[in-house]
């Protein structure tokens, strides 16, 4: 398999997967979901919506203990695939 090749599979499974995603979460995708296509742990994962805010919403809320986290598919999606158009 050439170089190219590998490649080109490489990103039609991957866009595979982001296909079935978006099929199961059409609004908001679960923290454990997108920590398993990153392959790292959730609370790596949700550190990163805490301190960055790249990805999603942190919050937590007056009297609670626990925080939040909400990703958005459609922020997700263009994030994760560059496709931002202002």
């Amino acid at each position: 398999m050439t170089p190219d090749q590998k490649i080109t599979e490489f990103l039609a499974e991957d866009t595979a997967k982001l296909a079935e995603i978006i099929e199961k979460y059409p609004l908001q995708i679960p923290v454990p979901v997108l920590a398993e296509l990153f392959g790292c742990h959730q609370d790596t994962l949700r550190n990163a919506l805490q301190e960055q805010g790249l990805l999603g919403i942190a919050e937590r809320r007056p009297g609670k203990l626990n925080r939040g986290f909400v990703v958005p598919t459609a922020h997700f999606v263009r994030w994760y695939m560059c496709q931002w158009r202002f």
